[in-house]
Formats: C-alpha cells, structure tokens, sequence
C-alpha cells in the first residue's frame, strides 16, 4: 500500500502541499519583530548591541521576549529560556526558567543571559528597560 501511495505521479505535489506550510511555519517562528534599520542598542561598557542580527533576532510578544541578540564586544545574549511564542511568563527562579518578561504596557523585567557578562537585568533599581507600544521603540 505504501509503495503504491510514493509511486503515484502526485506524491511529489502532496509532499510539496504539507512541506511548504511547516516550513513557512517555522520561519516565521524564528524571525525577529525588531526593526531591520532600528535594531541597535548601545550600552557605554559592551558598545552596540544588535537586535535583529542575520543569524539571531528577538521577538517581542505580549507577555516575553524570546530570541538572541548579538554584541559585537560579548557575543550572543539570549532573552530567555522558553522558545515557541504561545503565552509565557519566565519565573526567573531557576536557570531553566530565566527570561525578560513584557507586562503588556512596555515595561519589561527579568534577566537575558551572556555567556560572557553573566545576567543581565531589565528592570534593576534604578532603571529599567521599556517599549513605546506605539512606536516600537525601545528606552532604557
């Protein structure tokens, strides 16, 4: 039977017709929503920070960040543990669990992660990281 099924003339259109739609799934998954021209951050200790780099990006949702950036000083910086977009909030309790949280009105808190710096806080003391949800635009 299954011989039968790959040797129809239409197997190859039929593979085609599910391969496309994963695949388009899962790019889309893993772009960034970041500017392609505003994606920069500059820190005075680490210098520019890229945030839609070719081989990484960060994606904002509604609740968390997710994704990697790149630092040119310090290399990549992951925004948190979870990957998949559906709703998640990091606890940021356990190495597992670690990330920068989005509350939805553009205040963002918890830790991203650089091998080469260590945790880096989105929400320290005095300070902190915030969107213009209207713009896009990061502060902070």
């Amino acid at each position: 039977m299954i011989n039968n099924i790959r040797s129809h003339k239409l197997y190859p259109i039929f593979l085609l017709a599910i391969a496309v739609p994963l695949l388009a799934y899962s790019i889309a998954q893993a772009a960034s929503n970041i500017d392609y021209t505003n994606k920069y951050a500059w820190g005075s200790n680490v210098g520019w920070i890229n945030f839609n780099d070719a081989n990484g990006g960060v994606t904002v949702y509604d609740d968390h960040l997710e994704g990697y950036a790149w630092g040119e000083n310090i290399g990549w910086i992951r925004m948190g543990s979870h990957t998949g977009g559906r709703p998640f909030t990091y606890a940021n309790n356990l190495t597992g669990n670690y990330g920068v949280n989005h509350d939805g009105a553009g205040n963002l808190s918890g830790y991203a992660w650089s091998p080469t710096v260590g945790w880096i806080n989105f929400n320290p003391k005095d300070g902190g990281v915030t969107i213009d949800l209207t713009t896009g635009d990061f502060d902070g």
